[in-house]
C-alpha cells in the first residue's frame, strides 16, 4: 500500500476498487489525468482471477473510461500491457483501445507495449 500511497502523490493517482452490487471486489485500477497534455492513464489494472472471462474486466473499463472522458474531460487514456499478458489485451482491444507502439526491453524482465483509446 506504501506504494500506491507515494504514486498517489508523485504521479497524483486515484486507486478505485470495482464491485459488483452486493459490494464483492471483483477488480482494482489507479487512474490519473496529465493535466498538461489532459491525457488519462491506467495502471495496475488487475481483474478477480475467479471472475476472468466473464466480462467484469470489460465493463471496469468502460466505466474507466466513462470517468475519464465524462469526469476528468480527457482527451485520450493510455495504459502500458505486457506482451506475454495475453488475455489482458484481448481485454482491453474489446474496451476500445488500441495498440500504437511496442517498447522492448522497458523492464529488465518483461516487455510492455502500448495502448490508447481517443
Amino acid at each position: 500500500m506504501i506504494y500506491l500511497e507515494k504514486n498517489a502523490v508523485d504521479w497524483t493517482d486515484s486507486a478505485y476498487v470495482a464491485t459488483e452490487n452486493n459490494g464483492q471486489a471483483v477488480g482494482f485500477f489507479c487512474y490519473s489525468v496529465n493535466t498538461t497534455d489532459n491525457i488519462g492513464f491506467l495502471k495496475f489494472v488487475v481483474v478477480d482471477k475467479t471472475k476472468h472471462g466473464k466480462g467484469y474486466g470489460k465493463e471496469m473499463l468502460n466505466l474507466a473510461l466513462q470517468y475519464a472522458f465524462q469526469i476528468t474531460g480527457a482527451n485520450s487514456v493510455q495504459l502500458n500491457i505486457f506482451n506475454e499478458n495475453a488475455l489482458a489485451k484481448q481485454c482491453y482491444e474489446k474496451a476500445s483501445f488500441i495498440e500504437r507502439n511496442i517498447d522492448k526491453d522497458v523492464f529488465d524482465i518483461k516487455t510492455s507495449c502500448g495502448a490508447d483509446v481517443t
